[in-house]
């Protein structure tokens, strides 16, 4: 069993439970779970596979080969369901690699790269030809006006100045697109002032997970939503699109906080207490 392997090594380093739960931030209530074999003490398989990563660290052993072992001697099943997702994931590159050789075969991709350079500089072509209409006849209108009477001075000042009232809605529109595009989708600053077992999920995908260092400061975004799981809610402070959170919970508080651009939530693990002076058993 994975909790005999760990126990078995944190005592032939001769560490404490304490020592443990002291260098990861993982209160010693948990360790303890986890040495045992009663993983339902621990808040869920995320949190679980979280600990148990960070604890392997702790001790310098394969934490990867722990985590796995974990999840075939306890979750079989997902183990199974990742290995196929894997699988068809290497085979629809496979094909798309397959589709991208046979189309460069084929020259499609290099004619359609030729046409759209030859649209893009008949587009070039016609925009100078319309400008050089422009500028000659700008150059006639100013000739005739110098040569015009005083009196219909006022009215041709008035009719040049015309077209610029027209270009300011132009100009407007296009500051309103750069601050749209500027907070589309969610941007998660990320700021640890102390060790953090860490799991971030960026639209459905796991972006990184493991332990961050006091003084890190990571950046992660996501285009519908952005899921932070902090082991240490105490040790991190967050800015989301450029608003300031302050830290995600207290110190070694189990928190998930769920981030999506319309709206914020955030909620701690269920049984997991936000006293100080309980997160150290």
């Amino acid at each position: 069993m994975i909790g005999d392997k760990l126990r078995a090594e944190r005592e032939r380093q001769n560490l404490t439970i304490q020592d443990i739960a002291k260098g990861t931030s993982i209160r010693a209530l948990y360790i303890e779970a986890i040495e045992k074999g009663e993983y339902g003490q621990l808040p869920g398989t995320v949190y679980a596979k979280g600990f148990i990563r960070n604890y392997a660290n702790f001790l310098k052993v394969d934490a990867d080969a722990v985590v796995r072992q974990f999840m075939e001697e306890n979750h079989p099943e997902e183990v199974t369901a990742a290995e196929e997702t894997k699988q068809q994931i290497v085979e629809a590159e496979e094909q798309n690699r397959a589709e991208v050789k046979a189309k460069l075969a084929t020259g499609d991709e290099y004619r359609e790269k030729v046409s759209g350079s030859s649209n893009s500089q008949n587009t070039l072509l016609i925009a100078l030809i319309v400008l050089l209409v422009g500028a000659g006849a700008y150059y006639l209108f100013a000739m005739e006006d110098s040569s015009a009477p005083k009196t219909t001075t006022k009215s041709v000042t008035q009719t040049a100045k015309a077209p610029a009232a027209k270009s300011q809605p132009a100009k407007e529109k296009a500051q309103d697109q750069a601050v749209a595009k500027k907070v589309d989708g969610v941007e998660l600053v990320a700021k640890f002032t102390d060790k953090c077992w860490t799991q971030v999920v960026a639209d459905g995908k796991t972006v990184y997970e493991g332990t961050m260092e006091p003084g890190k400061t990571q950046t992660w975004k996501g285009k519908e939503k952005v899921v932070i799981t902090a082991g240490n809610a105490g040790a991190v402070e967050m800015k989301v699109n450029g608003q300031d959170l302050g830290k995600a919970g207290d110190v070694g508080q189990v928190v998930e906080k769920t981030f999506t651009p319309e709206q914020t939530t955030g909620k701690a693990a269920a049984g997991d207490g936000t006293n100080k002076k309980d997160s150290r058993k």
